[in-house]
């Protein structure tokens, strides 16, 4: 099942076809505003046509909220729907969430993203580090790409820190950089708890000062009782080569705080909280979340022209928090940013 979430525009590529099932047959439901209806006949296309079991997408524009839609089903047997309380793990677009609590934190005056690591977590300048800046983190450039560690490993926060804190990077950081899959969680979410002065959990941050403020669903660390909610991931491989996959099925893991890839959401969350990065909404009831200069610097990039990704081994390009999507999907449009659900 995938989710789709456009923030401020949407661009879409599918051919249309006639639609000759009703709504009822598929669970479509929610609303389009006037002008957006198209993107109800494709949402519809994608379910008959079996692209996906259940999905959810939800646009805003203008700081409003112009499309809002669910259909399909919640699992494989068919018998509840995926609704708009349904919620999905959503791997790495969980980095975005992260990028945004260090740039709140950032707009606060707590973190510099030129200043160095260890000037905020001194254990962390071991092992040839010292010299890694908060930026370096944010832009993938710290050379920590890869971890083998347990899922059991990674449900301890202070287990992955302190390793990390140990790693010789792969590159002299801030010299070249490579996607890091999940490392990229822990090392941002850690420099949020050392500035915090409540010391909370990176998740009870993320709760309190943006995802509780916004009145919206997105969690790192999914409390128990919402467990029933979340619509589980079917992988499409077969069962010998998805068993290592299982754990993202697990209600450990999805209680876990992992945030480069465990957030649980919805479409209508992600979207609301991109779209509070550019504006307040609902008649000013909820306040724009990042100042204009702070966003700006969030998403400038910060990645040389033209250098390799040296995990993905292509071109990719970071800012300082984010994936600038339209440098890998430029059918997104110029200044697009965030990071796909597709994998860690």
């Amino acid at each position: 099942m995938t989710m789709y979430c456009y923030f401020i525009s949407v661009l879409v590529l599918i051919i249309p076809t006639v639609i000759s099932n009703s709504n009822s047959n598929i669970n479509l439901h929610g609303l389009t505003a006037d002008g957006w209806e198209y993107v109800k006949d494709y949402l519809a296309e994608n379910i008959i046509e079996e692209r996906d079991l259940g999905a959810s997408i939800s646009i805003y524009y203008e700081g409003k909220v112009v499309v809002d839609l669910t259909a399909g089903w919640f699992d494989k047997t068919k018998t509840v729907p995926y609704d708009n309380q349904t919620l999905q793990l959503v791997f790495s677009t969980t980095k975005g969430l992260t990028g945004i609590a260090v740039a709140l934190c950032v707009q606060r005056g707590l973190l510099n993203y030129s200043s160095l690591v260890t000037d905020y977590w001194p254990e962390y300048g071991q092992s040839g580090k010292a010299n890694t800046t908060v930026a370096d983190i944010l832009s993938h450039r710290a050379g920590l790409p890869l971890d083998n560690s347990s899922f059991e490993q990674y449900y301890n926060w202070s287990s992955m820190v302190h390793k990390l804190e140990k790693e010789t990077p792969l590159w002299a950081p801030g010299t070249a950089h490579g996607y890091h899959p999940l490392t990229f969680g822990w090392l941002a979410g850690e420099l949020v708890r050392r500035v915090d002065h409540l010391n909370r959990s990176l998740g009870e941050f993320i709760r309190d000062e943006i995802t509780g403020p916004l009145d919206i669903e997105f969690y790192v660390g999914l409390p128990k009782e919402n467990e029933y909610r979340v619509s589980p991931l079917d992988f499409g491989l077969n069962h010998s080569s998805s068993e290592q996959y299982d754990a993202f099925n697990q209600q450990s893991t999805h209680e876990a705080e992992i945030p480069a890839g465990n957030g649980i959401t919805n479409a209508r969350s992600v979207a609301k909280l991109y779209a509070s990065l550019f504006n307040d909404m609902v008649d000013n009831k909820y306040k724009r979340l990042l100042n204009e200069d702070i966003l700006k610097e969030a998403t400038k990039s910060n990645t040389p022209v033209n250098e390799i990704d040296l995990v993905l081994n292509v071109t990719s390009v970071f800012s300082k928090g984010f994936l600038l999507m339209d440098q890998a999907f430029p059918e997104l449009g110029p200044g697009s940013f965030g990071y796909s659900g597709w994998f860690i």
